[in-house]
């Protein structure tokens, strides 16, 4: 089956270039950066899936079991005042022993602050685009989001399902916005069946823009 490709996805902020890390092609050996949430270092062995707060990020989400390696990286404005304008957290798992499998969590913290209603929705809309030509993977089917967690605020975004242009790989992003921030959710796996694997539904469904 013939892999989905590589890439490194690039953001643009008004004062550096990003780039993300997660890719579909077998990673490097990479040891976890230091964090102050949770790192799963050497957890092959892992049957449980694993529930994670990203503090710096402001998520909540349920990791597939077997994250052997979870990465945290943090690209953030230089304090030039009291204020950060704009940080991107990218929190990636990748799981135990399998090629070409994982998910990632990118919150772009800031980033739709200066921009309302549509102009948000479309700014989502082009990191969502950004991902699937990075990962060279083609819609398959898409459905609008929109979630009221109360007090929390009203999530919106749209989710997408995706494959290689042969058919061969699965990937699965949403794009969300809840006020200013913008969060980027989503899995890949070259052996297919990510859609109808209970693990990453879970992942998807357990996701929260918050960490209590």
């Amino acid at each position: 089956m013939k892999r989905l490709r590589r890439v490194t996805p690039v953001f643009l902020l008004a004062i550096a270039v990003l780039a993300a890390a997660p890719c579909l092609a077998a990673p490097q050996p990479i040891r976890p950066a230091p964090a102050s949430g949770q790192t799963f270092g050497g957890l092959p062995d892992s049957k449980n899936s694993i529930p994670y707060k990203s503090p710096d990020g402001r998520f909540q989400v349920t990791f597939p079991s077997g994250c052997a390696r979870l990465r945290t990286r943090t690209n953030a404005q230089p304090d030039k005042a009291t204020e950060v304008v704009s940080q991107v957290v990218f929190t990636t798992c990748d799981r135990a022993n399998v090629k070409n499998e994982g998910c990632s969590v990118i919150a772009m913290l800031g980033y739709a602050r200066d921009v309302k209603g549509q102009a948000a929705a479309d700014r989502v809309l082009a990191e969502v685009t950004r991902q699937l030509e990075g990962y060279g993977v083609k819609p398959v089917r898409q459905t609008p989001m929109r979630r009221d967690f109360g007090a929390r605020g009203v999530v919106e975004g749209i989710d997408i399902q995706a494959q290689g242009p042969d058919g061969a790989g699965d990937f699965w992003i949403r794009g969300l916005l809840l006020g200013d921030d913008i969060y980027i959710v989503m899995a890949w796996k070259a052996s297919g069946g990510l859609w109808t694997d209970p693990v990453y539904a879970q992942f998807f469904d357990t996701f929260r823009p918050w960490a209590d």
